[in-house]
């Protein structure tokens, strides 16, 4: 539990409100504005809290996420400022004689374009604040650390591996153990972009994949600290417009995922997460897309523990021209996607890593900005596909530079044809379309991924005319998708939009987002399932059992 203090008339930049009076208490981690007294309120909230630190000793606090944007104060000294609200940042602590220290994390939750460049209004899913992942406080020895370890796998037949440690710098010894086995000590005599970068074998290593979700560790230490990570051993490719596992075809089988609860927000408990990846499990899943922002390590962690294969990417959501001619956006992309990929660089579970979903990728604006970020993702993970979800289709300019194709659609919802008494032809006919498209085009080669198709159904409401909105219409829209992906040898996989129905912004308009929801879930906003879910997990189950 932390101090708490909320303010809707101070402005962000009145740091004199990190002295006012803390009138109230708030769980940490938590969304603000998903709590009671405070739901649905914009303005600045305040979180105190006292850190004890060994005196003389040097710390740091990581803060998992903070959302929409923080400023972090040390004994009554800013220290930090962090515009990225599903992004972990840390605040290094000097060392005091004080035992006790004091800190203050401003959260602001209105939307400033100027300020925040990263989340609009018009997003289609809700913006909350607060201090909704974890923080943690870490106290170093003298001497030299360890801050980051990343592995790559270099061939899953042999178990060979290369591990890349920071900071390094020349003469350094770490001690290197992978699993049980003894540490060997290795001496910094060459660095590669600034990490010491070791091969090594995992004997008897059996392959990461949704069937057998082998994990390993791999322990660096200097003589004054140590770092331990989990790590998988495996591969990911592509070849004849399919996705290889460990050179293996898999198609991807699941849905869009948000963070959200209407209790929790974001800041969802670990035994929500835990259901969440059962009911995907049991619906006959093997993918979830983490829709739109960078995912908590946490679920993470489950997907790599429990076999589930992970899109992961960047906060972003239809930006338009005026974002991608906007340095400061473009910017701040660059940086929250570049934390994005440090953060999750070792779970096995991620196999691909997209941004600006359903940006403006027809508009020669936009080059610059997705250009520097398909460079950015290859060059910093050059192990994992590049991608992103379009809805610009064969208008698109930037496919033939991404590995995996990912179009979102809604034949038979977002009709042309509002008159036509059987949208539900549309479904096949815009697949086919599209399909038929990129094959002239000359990218056949590439998987081609349905990364959002669905439709809208309230929970609870029946019709025997199946119309829309209703459980029965949005059963039919799925049960002809899921037989045409997993009938389909050129479909990739696909992603339904989406897994359980979830809040957007407070204006949606009454016709498109009744009850100020994104009602296309097969499960309601309390995993409550709709009829679209069984028959899902029917078609995915029974292709699952043939494949085995």
């Amino acid at each position: 539990m932390w101090q708490f203090g909320f303010s809707e008339d101070r402005t962000w930049d009145d740091e004199s409100i990190v002295s006012s009076n803390f009138d109230d208490c708030m769980p940490v981690p938590s969304a603000f504005d998903a709590m009671p007294l405070y739901n649905g309120k914009r303005g600045v909230g305040l979180y105190r809290r006292t850190v004890a630190v060994p005196p003389g000793s040097n710390a740091r606090l990581v803060f998992n996420a903070v959302g929409m944007y923080a400023k972090v104060f040390v004994d009554g000294e800013k220290v930090c400022e962090q515009y990225a609200a599903y992004t972990p940042f840390h605040v290094d602590m000097v060392s005091s004689e004080h035992r006790d220290r004091d800190v203050v994390v401003m959260v602001g939750n209105r939307f400033d374009r100027e300020l925040y460049p990263l989340h609009e209004i018009f997003f289609d899913f809700y913006a909350y604040g607060g201090i909704f992942r974890d923080v943690e406080l870490q106290v170093f020895r003298e001497g030299p650390r360890v801050d980051w370890v990343g592995v790559d796998t270099l061939d899953y037949r042999t178990g060979a591996v290369q591990v890349g440690i920071e900071p390094a710098e020349l003469g350094q010894t770490f001690a290197i153990a992978i699993d049980d086995s003894s540490a060997r000590e290795f001496t910094v005599d060459e660095l590669s972009g600034g990490r010491f970068v070791v091969p090594l074998t995992v004997e008897g290593a059996t392959p990461w994949s949704p069937d057998h979700p082998e994990l390993h560790t791999v322990t660096v230490a200097t003589q004054s600290d140590s770092l331990e990570v989990t790590f998988g051993v495996r591969q990911v490719s592509t070849a004849e417009g399919k996705i290889l596992l460990n050179g293996t075809p898999v198609k991807l089988l699941g849905y869009c995922r948000h963070e959200a609860h209407p209790q929790y927000g974001p800041a969802l408990p670990l035994v929500q997460l835990v259901a969440d990846l059962q009911l995907l499990r049991d619906s006959g899943c093997n993918f979830v897309r983490g829709s739109h922002y960078q995912q908590d390590p946490r679920f993470l962690d489950l997907c790599d523990e429990m076999g589930m294969l992970v899109f992961e990417e960047s906060l972003g959501w239809g930006p338009r021209e005026e974002h991608m001619t906007n340095p400061a956006f473009v910017d701040a992309q660059l940086k929250q996607t570049a934390d994005m990929i440090r953060t999750s660089y070792n779970h096995p579970s991620v196999i691909m890593r997209g941004f600006l979903n359903e940006g403006v990728s027809n508009m020669e604006a936009s080059r610059p900005c997705y250009e520097s970020l398909i460079r950015l993702v290859r060059e910093k993970d050059p192990h994992r596909l590049v991608t992103y979800a379009s809805n610009r289709y064969l208008n698109d300019l930037f496919l033939e530079q991404i590995d995996v194709i990912n179009f979102n659609m809604y034949p038979a919802w977002y009709s042309p044809n509002h008159d036509d008494e059987c949208p539900l032809d549309e479904i096949r006919k815009r697949i086919h379309e599209n399909l038929e498209g990129l094959e002239l085009r000359g990218l056949a080669d590439k998987p081609y991924i349905i990364s959002e198709i669905g439709a809208g159904a309230i929970y609870g409401w029946r019709d025997p005319i199946c119309a829309h909105w209703s459980e029965e219409y949005q059963r039919e829209v799925l049960k002809i998708v899921s037989n045409e992906v997993v009938t389909n040898p050129r479909i990739a996989g696909v992603s339904l939009w989406q897994f359980f129905d979830c809040r957007t912004y407070r204006g949606a308009g009454a016709l498109g987002r009744p009850r100020a929801f994104n009602n296309k879930g097969v499960m309601d906003e309390y995993r409550r399932p709709k009829q679209g879910y069984e028959a899902v997990k029917a078609i995915f189950n029974a292709f699952g059992q043939k494949e085995a």
